[in-house]
């Protein structure tokens, strides 16, 4: 039996989400900006001119938003939110999965078979693990991390009899996973440090254009120089709000990436490995003597080490 590891399968299907988001939000940005941001900023601008207020401070917040850098900021910041919200959603598929495994996954399966309590046998692990293969086959347990730790574990036991290997099978497993996800982070890292980077991009145009206009300030009008000045300071100012939700939202992803984890190793332990059938001496001993009966070699002379000639 074989389960194929269930983040090989979204590899492709995030790719094609995370493309398709960053087009919509700069589209869904974009139009947002043509149809009302900039033309109420530039109704604002115009009124202001006149020496007529601008009406309502909404106006105000459509100025600071109305220059080429915020919008790049808001596409991105737009686009890391459908990132996170996906991630949200897959992290909650994956802690139901476990909040459903947790109670009763191996009831059916377990059998009195040590003097100490339940515990798993080499054959109870195969059947578990056919019984996982098939629930990872329904739709709320397919592409799900936990059947797919459970059952290569299983089988592992199942296959060499070792405890040890097991674990490290489900471990190993389960690490692998939280590398992945970690580096997964590395797109809404970059984002945290993108946006205030565009942010201060536009603080040394606002400086730029505001240099070029000193002339016109020298000579009375003072206009330009504050309106390019208005482009730097606004620019960051968003840049730098912005990448603060940002990095906060990241902070409570991660937070529950790791609690996932955690509880998945908890699981593993307390659920499977502290069951799994040790092989007591006198089964290992008895499994001697039928390979010696089948060798022709008796148990003692398997173990024993040659004489010494003139002994």
């Amino acid at each position: 039996m074989s389960l194929r590891n269930p983040e090989r399968g979204l590899l492709s299907v995030k790719g094609l989400i995370f493309s398709m988001g960053l087009i919509a939000s700069f589209i869904f940005v974009g139009t947002i900006y043509g149809l009302v941001i900039r033309p109420e900023a530039n109704k604002a601008a115009l009124a202001t001119s006149y020496g007529v207020d601008a009406g309502t401070s909404l106006s105000s917040f459509f100025v600071i938003l109305k220059d080429y850098e915020q919008q790049i900021c808001l596409s991105l910041f737009l686009w890391g939110i459908m990132i996170l919200v996906y991630k949200f959603i897959l992290l909650q598929g994956e802690i139901k999965v476990v909040n459903e495994y947790e109670p009763d996954i191996l009831e059916e399966a377990e059998t009195e078979s040590s003097p100490g309590g339940r515990s798993i046998t080499r054959e109870e692990a195969k059947a578990i693990a056919s019984k996982v293969d098939d629930d990872s086959r329904k739709p709320e347990f397919h592409n799900k991390l936990l059947p797919y730790v459970v059952a290569r574990g299983l089988e592992r036991y199942h296959i060499t009899g070792s405890v040890p290997e097991a674990t490290e099978t489900m471990m190993g497993r389960i690490e692998v996973a939280s590398e992945q996800q970690e580096s997964e982070l590395s797109m809404l890292r970059y984002l945290v440090w993108a946006i205030p980077s565009i942010g201060f991009i536009g603080t040394v145009r606002g400086i730029g254009v505001a240099l070029r206009r000193a002339d016109e300030a020298l000579q009375g009008d003072i206009s330009g120089v504050t309106s390019a000045l208005g482009v730097a300071f606004n620019s960051t100012l968003v840049a730098l709000i912005i990448s603060i939700m940002l990095m906060l939202l990241i902070h409570l992803l991660q937070s529950s990436q790791e609690g996932l984890i955690l509880r998945l190793q908890t699981f593993c332990r307390e659920q499977i490995l502290d069951k799994l059938f040790e092989q007591s001496s006198e089964d290992r001993r008895q499994k001697s003597e039928d390979r010696g009966q089948r060798t022709g070699i008796k148990p003692a002379e398997l173990t024993a080490p040659p004489e010494e000639e003139g002994s």
